[in-house]
Formats: C-alpha cells, structure tokens, sequence
C-alpha cells in the first residue's frame, strides 16, 4: 500500500514541477495558485509537497540540471571540439525550458546542493576546455578563464535570441558554435593576413 502511494507522490511531484515550468515560462512571478491550478491541484496539495515557492523553485533548479546531465551523459566519451559542441546542442533547448530560472536564481543561488552542481559543472568545463587546447581544437595562448567567461556569454547571447523569437534553438546553437570557435578555435598563423 505505501509503495502505492509513494509512486502517487512522485506523479503528483512531476505533475507539479511540469505545471511551475509552463507556468514560470510564461509568467516569472506566477505564485503558488497559479502553479496549483495549472496544476490542477488545491494550494493546500502543492504545499504538501512543496513547502514554499523557493522550494519549487529550487526543484525546478535540481531538475534543469537533472535533464542536463540526463541528455548530456550519451556523449560523455566525446572529448575537445566535438564535445563542446554537443553541449552546446543540448543546453540550447533545456535553456529555452528553463530560461525562467535566471530571473529567479536569488532564489537558490545559496543552495548547498546547488551551488556544489554549479561548481562541479564549472570544473568540469575547465578541464574540457584545458583538454581542448591540449589537442588543438582551441587557441592555447587563452586562459581558461576567459574561454568560460567567453563561451557562458555566447550562451546567454544564444538563448536570448531564443527568449526575443529572433532565433529557434537549433540557429541559436549553430550562431554559438561559430562564434566561439571563431574567436576561440586554434589560428593557422600562415593564413593570417598581416596589416602593415
């Protein structure tokens, strides 16, 4: 009976983190009735299980990096150029889903939890990125600090050409690609025209 139940919860859990998404998404400042009745559940119901809007909040955070990780994890044998590309494939469209959590990230950006995903995602960037230039697929004269800054702030440029309709997640990735690796990838000094 209590297994009966559990996998009830869970439903009910995933019913409600999908209604906050669609609902988030169009409204960032949606309260938590808004999110029940999208819901389709009392106030009272959604705070059986969520005890705050933060706690929402930072469920939908957990799940973002859930379904990145999830689409991400077929291609972690993937290693320099390729690698990054792909990751720039899948978090186009899990950004445009979740674009919401950026006007709310105050909201969770204190989170244990989260802030350990944040910062092993983080090391994990650095280290592709130093492998990256190791083989040639990216300029090694540039710190990787300034790779992540420069390909965190391509991202943001594709996704919100995503968010202002001027592009589908598919153009804004293949836009991000090119920008980076245009700016970023190895030079072959012989073909550099020099200014004189």
């Amino acid at each position: 009976m209590s297994q009966k139940k559990d996998r009830r919860v869970i439903q009910s859990e995933e019913a409600i983190i999908e209604a906050g998404i669609k609902t988030l998404l169009i409204n960032p400042s949606a309260g938590m009735s808004e999110i029940a009745e999208a819901a389709g559940i009392g106030r009272a119901t959604l705070y059986r299980h969520f005890e705050s809007r933060e706690a929402l909040i930072r469920a939908l955070t957990l799940r973002c990096y859930g379904e990145i990780e999830a689409a991400l994890n077929p291609y972690d044998h993937l290693l320099g150029r390729a690698a990054i590309e792909k990751i720039i494939d899948v978090l186009m469209p899990i950004a445009n889903r979740f674009r919401f959590l950026g006007g709310l990230w105050t909201y969770v950006e204190g989170d244990e939890e989260v802030r350990r995903i944040e910062s092993q995602v983080n090391q994990e960037m650095r280290l592709l990125f130093d492998h990256a230039k190791l083989i040639g697929d990216i300029d090694d004269s540039l710190p990787t600090p300034w790779l992540t800054s420069f390909f965190d702030s391509t991202l943001m440029a594709g996704w919100m050409m995503v968010e202002s309709n001027d592009a589908s997640p598919e153009d804004a990735a293949t836009f991000v690609k090119q920008s980076f690796f245009n700016g970023c990838g190895k030079r072959d000094l012989s073909k550099v025209s020099h200014a004189r």
